[in-house]
């Protein structure tokens, strides 16, 4: 199981980075004991802001999907 995600939503306050999962938006905390996952409950993030990716072993800014018309509407 892996704590970080591959697409990185923002920043929270003490600078760490917010990923998603199937249960919400959350940030790596780190502990005496070790490292775990804190869900963040109302946080969202801004439309404008920018997500990175993790692509190749690096980040970089997602691009939107783009979608096709399959037929011509008239």
């Amino acid at each position: 199981m892996g704590l970080v995600g591959k697409i990185e939503y923002g920043t929270w306050k003490d600078g760490s980075s917010i990923y998603k999962d199937s249960k919400g938006y959350y940030y790596v905390a780190v502990n005496a004991e070790g490292m775990y996952k804190k869900y963040l409950k109302s946080w969202k993030p801004a439309k404008d802001a920018p997500k990175l990716c993790l692509v190749n072993k690096r980040w970089k800014t997602c691009k939107g999907k783009k979608t096709k018309r399959k037929t011509r509407r008239l």
